[in-house]
This record gives C-alpha cells, structure tokens and sequence, in this order.
C-alpha cells in the first residue's frame, strides 16, 4: 500500500497580477471575511500593479489562469489549491506566492497572506515588476490588518510602479 502525502510550503505574495491585455481595466477587489480575522476591505484607491512574467512552467501557467479565474468568481479556496500546487512545481516564482497572498486575503485569512507576501518579496529578487507588485501585495495585507500608515508609507514607495 501506498501512501501519498503532500504538503504546502507557506511563507510569501496578495497582488493583483494584471495581463497586458486587461492593464487599463478595473481589477474587482472581492474579499470576505471569517470570524477569526476581522478585515478591512483594501481601499479602492490602490496602485495600478505592473505586468509580471508569468511562470516557466506551462503546467504552472495553467494553473495560474484557473486560480486568477477562481479569484474572479470569488472562490479563494480553489484558488489556494490551484496555487499551492504551482507553488510545488515552481517554488521559487514570485508571483505564484503574491498570487497566493491574494487568495489567503480574500479569504480573510491575513496571517497566512503576510507569510506568503513577505515570501514573494525575498524571491522577487532585482525584477523590479516583481519587487513592486509583491511590495503592493504586502500593502494590501497591512491594510487589511488595520496597520494603514505601514499601508500607506509602502504605497508611496511602490505606488507608481517605478520602485
């Protein structure tokens, strides 16, 4: 008898990942909360976050769009497992753990979305895209968390997307 197990690094990302395409449309912030974390929603003024390679890995692109899609219909669960598996594939993309961030937010769980945003920071490595849209994502969890002037300082930074 076999047994599998599989488990999820958790440590790092919650940005809106933006196509080239769909740049200039609004990206809806859904998120929702649970009786363990009281969150605010992310005010609706945010930074414009700049287009990111996407991952190396086909499989981890495909399970990419099915998370920004689940994210979407406002389905972060899915989302998290879509990402926890990319993350297995490709543990060191930066994106897949802002992305992951993001889901966690949304599901109000703003602990685990600080772990995975601080991750995608230390992996964004000198892509500045990367280093803004994971210094954004982690503005997005201060917030969440009430901590608005930490928010904000970050966004004054990271807000044009210039780094």
């Amino acid at each position: 008898m076999m047994t599998l197990i599989s488990g999820c690094a958790s440590t790092g990302g919650n940005v809106g990942v933006v196509d080239s395409e769909k740049r200039g449309a609004p990206q809806p912030s859904k998120q929702t909360q649970t009786k363990e974390a009281q969150t605010k929603k992310p005010s609706a003024g945010r930074a414009q976050v700049p287009a990111i390679a996407r991952p190396r890995s086909s499989a981890a692109q495909t399970l990419l769009a099915q998370a920004n899609t689940a994210l979407r219909d406002n389905a972060p669960a899915t989302a998290i497992v879509l990402l926890e598996r990319a993350v297995r594939i490709e543990p060191r993309e930066a994106q897949l753990w802002m992305r992951l961030s993001k889901a966690h937010l949304d599901k109000g769980e703003t602990q685990i979305a600080l772990q995975h945003a601080r991750k995608a920071i230390a992996l964004a490595g000198t892509d500045q895209n990367k280093q803004t849209g994971a210094w954004l994502q982690l503005a997005n969890v201060y917030e969440a968390q009430g901590r608005d002037g930490d928010a904000r300082n970050i966004r004054q930074r990271y807000g044009r997307g210039s780094g």
